[in-house]
């Protein structure tokens, strides 16, 4: 099996740690470059626009107005935070890696890196997985290369991942999944 990269989003979620850690592992293993992407996601910044948006602080429960300027802000030291993780989990051993910020709407921006070549690993997908973790791919990787990566970060998990093919409903992502799972029958910690 041979990627040529592996892009992992990285967020702040309570999943986002070990989906790193998986990624690392995978990437270390198979000798490929990671890629850490961090999304500064439109949409909040949207929100933040808008005269009536309010944020409840924590811990002191207090409302106040959302503003673009100070969203920015906090998206950018978010992203300087997962760029540290990021080099502290990869800086651990003789692995290729980088990290990028890209601004848009999370799902376009995650289909881009996946459209790039390689796979994606993300938990930040705003859609019901039935899996922790997502493997995001389209069927210019072949299944053959798809799968035992999905597998690998399974298995660095302990859990379930599934391969989301972004490709759409057309007849070489038809033949692409059915090829996917012939090669799943005996592992049922990926799902297609």
């Amino acid at each position: 099996m041979t990627l040529q990269r592996i892009v992992v989003a990285l967020d702040t979620g309570p999943r986002a740690r070990a989906a790193l850690e998986a990624a690392v592992q995978l990437a270390a293993r198979l000798q490929t470059e990671l890629v850490g992407l961090f999304v500064e996601d439109v949409e909040l910044l949207h929100l933040a626009g808008l005269p009536f948006a309010r944020e409840v602080g924590y811990p002191s429960a207090t409302l106040r107005p959302l503003d673009v300027a100070a969203m920015e802000r906090a998206l950018r030291g978010a992203a300087h935070d997962m760029q540290r993780t990021l080099a502290a989990v990869a800086g651990r051993g003789p692995l290729s890696w980088s990290f990028r910020t890209a601004r848009g709407a999370v799902p376009a921006a995650l289909r881009a890196a996946a459209a790039e070549g390689g796979i994606v690993v993300t938990c930040a997908l705003r859609v019901a997985l039935r899996a922790p973790l997502a493997v995001l791919c389209t069927t210019a990787l072949p299944p053959e290369q798809a799968v035992p990566a999905a597998a690998a970060l399974a298995a660095a998990l302990g859990g379930t991942v599934e391969i989301v093919l972004l490709d759409g409903e057309n007849d070489a992502a038809e033949t692409w999944r059915r090829r996917a799972r012939q090669l799943l029958e005996a592992d049922p910690s990926v799902r297609v």
